[in-house]
C-alpha cells in the first residue's frame, strides 16, 4: 500500500481505539465518501476503450472502401488481423482490428525485435498519444525489407496531417 493511504489507516486506528468506536463512523464516512468521488471522477476521466471490428466487412459496411490498405502478413491478406485501413477522411485507421484516430499516431519505425536466441522477426512500431496503448507493435515477419516498406507507407499517411 502506498505511504499517503497507510499513515492515515493508522491514525484512525489509533483515533478509534482511544476516543471510541463511535468516533470512528464519524472519522470513515467522509474518507470513504471522498475515495469513492475520487474513484468516479478517475473513471469519468479514462479514455474511452478503442473501438474493435471482428472482420473486413464490418468496417467497410461502416466506413466503406478503405483509401490505403497495408498488409502486414500476405498469407492473411483477408482477415483484419494482418491489415491496416487507412480512412484519411475522417482522420481514422483501423489497427489490427482496433479503431485508432490517425492524429493519435505520432511515429512510425520498423524494428528487428530478434533476441540473441531468436532469428530475426520484424515488426512495425506506432507511436500513439493514447494512454491505454502508447505503443502498438505489429509483427510483420522474418522480412526486413517489406516492415521498412509498411513504415514508409504509414508514415506517408502520418505527412499527409
Amino acid at each position: 500500500m502506498k505511504r499517503t493511504i497507510i499513515i492515515p489507516a493508522i491514525a484512525i486506528l489509533l483515533l478509534a481505539f482511544f476516543v471510541g468506536p463511535g468516533l470512528l463512523l464519524l472519522l470513515v464516512l467522509p474518507v470513504a465518501w471522498f475515495f469513492i468521488g475520487r474513484r468516479e471522477r478517475a473513471a469519468e476521466a479514462a479514455p474511452d476503450a478503442p473501438t474493435t471490428y471482428s472482420d473486413v466487412d464490418e468496417v467497410t459496411a461502416l466506413y466503406g472502401q478503405p483509401d490505403d490498405v497495408a498488409v502486414l502478413d500476405a498469407s492473411r491478406a483477408n482477415e483484419l488481423g494482418a491489415l491496416l485501413l487507412f480512412y484519411p477522411e475522417r482522420d481514422v485507421v483501423i489497427v489490427a482490428g482496433r479503431e485508432l484516430k490517425l492524429s493519435d499516431v505520432y511515429g512510425v519505425a520498423a524494428k528487428n525485435m530478434a533476441t540473441p536466441y531468436t532469428v530475426d522477426e520484424w515488426a512495425v512500431i506506432l507511436n500513439t498519444r493514447r494512454r491505454d496503448c502508447p505503443t502498438i507493435a505489429l509483427r510483420v515477419g522474418y522480412d526486413g525489407g517489406m516492415a521498412a516498406e509498411i513504415a514508409a507507407q504509414i508514415d506517408a499517411h502520418l505527412q499527409k496531417d
